[in-house]
């Protein structure tokens, strides 16, 4: 079967193939705070347990190790960073997965549309935010809810001058026509030859009966301040933040 990148994006694909079909860079250019990511329809990768006509995820690893400033065929993923009163909205991993069994991460998942839009549903997806039986959502998610729940939104910001957060002005383009730009974390993983984008979303909410979890995986969620997150196993993306965000 033939999938294209297009069909990702605009939601053309079998329900079958959703979370393990996903898009990847033919190259990602940095210039100082500028990252330009250039995908082609083509660049479709799989998870082994389906058969598809696409590479496959261990392929497009091998292919080459990152330099700090060109990436060539290189996975994406998209996750955010969201502050809520100063502290961060974190989950633990899975104790069955391959990298960084147990250790605490922000939500975040491999692209399969675009960097915003995928750091947006991931964080929907993985954060869940209830209080008074009432789930809890970010203004900025509102295309991605179609379901109909007790649901109410709550007033948040991408960025946050009062953070030391070290964003890049990011610009994404398919077959060379740029279909966005939006301001992102970044972390380049050598490890599994991947550049990991985040979405900082800030926000104030009342904490009082204030209940996170993960639906996705049923792992513990939480909201940790800077210093408990020091004293926890992080990923390396987020152990990165940790060091930027408490530089003097």
């Amino acid at each position: 079967m033939n999938l294209t990148v297009k069909q990702l994006l605009n939601g053309e694909i079998n329900k079958n193939y959703e979370d393990k079909v996903f898009w990847y860079a033919s190259k990602v250019i940095i210039n100082h705070n500028q990252v330009k990511v250039y995908v082609d329809n083509n660049n479709l990768v799989t998870f082994d347990d389906i058969n598809l006509d696409i590479k496959k995820i261990s392929e497009i690893k091998n292919l080459q190790q990152p330099t700090d400033n060109y990436l060539n065929n290189v996975l994406i993923s998209s996750g955010s960073f969201l502050f809520i009163n100063e502290k961060l909205a974190v989950t633990q991993r899975d104790l069955n997965t391959k990298f960084d069994p147990g250790f605490w991460t922000t939500p975040a998942g491999r692209c399969d549309r675009t960097i915003l839009d995928t750091g947006l549903k991931e964080t929907i997806e993985e954060i869940q935010i209830e209080r008074n039986h009432k789930f809890l959502y970010p203004s900025i998610t509102k295309k991605f809810l179609n379901i109909k729940k007790n649901i109410a939104f709550y007033e948040t910001g991408f960025y946050n001058i009062n953070k030391p957060l070290n964003l890049f002005n990011v610009k994404m383009f398919l077959d060379n026509i740029e279909i966005e730009s939006c301001q992102a974390w970044m972390y380049i993983s050598k490890k599994v030859n991947t550049i990991e984008f985040r979405i900082p979303i800030f926000a104030q909410l009342d904490e009082d009966e204030l209940r996170l979890s993960n639906p996705e995986f049923g792992t513990n969620t939480g909201l940790k301040t800077i210093e408990e997150l020091k004293k926890l196993d992080t990923v390396p993306a987020l152990n990165k933040l940790l060091e930027e965000i408490t530089k003097t």
